[in-house]
């Protein structure tokens, strides 16, 4: 898992820890918006699964964290409908995110997840995600 983290990390310009944070909550969002089969594969493929999204959702039961509440934002944003990439941006700030390195984040966790999950999941999850690929298209 170690490795996987560091390699995130350095892509997206954080630390491991918020690497860990982040890919954590993401999962967590996953967990909530995915059939339990579903998210079963994605706990079987990525090392360490279990321990980052424990992390997450022990950090969103004190009482100064609200990261649980994130979570369940993350997870409305992500698979409400209507949200956006702009909008998910903001909630991974409140989790000690810079705006830079929330928006960088999100397109390199969704790339880990690709190099992990089998294509048929993967279709799945980015049916689901936020796209705002107009900046990527300069």
């Amino acid at each position: 898992m170690a490795d996987n983290i560091t390699e995130l990390a350095s892509k997206c310009g954080i630390s491991p820890e918020m690497a860990k944070k982040g890919l954590g909550t993401l999962l967590a969002a996953l967990k909530h918006a995915l059939p339990a089969e579903s998210f079963a594969k994605i706990e079987g493929a990525i090392p360490g699964a279990d321990n980052m999204l424990a992390d997450a959702q022990a950090q969103g039961e004190t009482p100064s964290g609200g990261v649980l509440g994130v979570i369940k934002d993350v997870a409305g944003k992500l698979f409400g409908g209507g949200g956006s990439a702009e909008g998910l941006t903001s909630h991974f700030e409140r989790l000690g995110f810079s705006h830079d390195q929330a928006e960088h984040f999100l397109p390199k966790a969704v790339e880990f997840l690709e190099s992990k999950l089998p294509p048929e999941l993967m279709k799945h999850i980015n049916a689901l995600l936020p796209h705002e690929k107009s900046a990527a298209a300069h």
